[in-house]
């Protein structure tokens, strides 16, 4: 078989093949770091977005459940805390709380994004599955408790923003086997 030939030197088949391998591995893995760096990125975000949000529910946490507290009992904010101060300050009090739980969880995904799953450790990504769990619990929650649907469509692109962080890096966790010796043994 005639080679191309090179000034220097001649490729036969299978140089081609080999460096066409070589080429593709090196494509392969450019395409997987950038692929990577996105996913990690997502869930960074994620974590930010929740301390931003955990910090305005216990700095301002009227500002977050006014349309909560109308859907739970019928009357504006402002006329529920005129009727019953102390039950106006026990929801504050609750949504604060909720935001100080907010700022735990960013934390917690602040932490094993910048550490474990950046890295691609298994372990991070089991405990970051941990994340949308959370998120469709606390939507069914809302839906069963409050009984207003609208309360649970928030959490369909928070959900779906994580999801898509978690399932981007999926083969750097959970990289193919190569076939081993034994299997190519057992196909001969």
């Amino acid at each position: 078989m005639q080679g191309i030939s090179h000034p220097k030197k001649t490729l036969n088949a299978p140089a081609l093949i080999f460096y066409a391998s070589r080429f593709n591995s090196y494509l392969g893995s450019l395409m997987e770091r950038v692929y990577e760096k996105y996913a990690w990125v997502i869930l960074l975000a994620l974590g930010l977005l929740w301390l931003v949000v955990g910090l305005y529910a216990v700095f301002l946490p009227e500002g977050i459940f006014a349309t909560d507290a109308q859907s739970v009992t019928n009357m504006p904010w402002s006329e529920l805390k005129a009727s019953s101060p102390a039950a106006a300050d026990f929801i504050i009090f609750v949504y604060g709380q909720m935001g100080l739980l907010k700022i735990s969880w960013s934390f917690f995904v602040l932490v094993i994004t910048l550490t474990g799953y950046r890295k691609g450790e298994r372990w991070a990504w089991y405990t970051m599955l941990s994340v949308p769990v959370l998120l469709v619990s606390d939507a069914l929650f809302s839906v069963i408790f409050i009984g207003d649907l609208s309360q649970a469509l928030q959490f369909i692109p928070i959900t779906t923003i994580t999801l898509v962080g978690l399932v981007l890096p999926y083969r750097k966790f959970f990289p193919r086997k190569p076939p081993s010796a034994h299997s190519k043994i057992k196909a001969k």
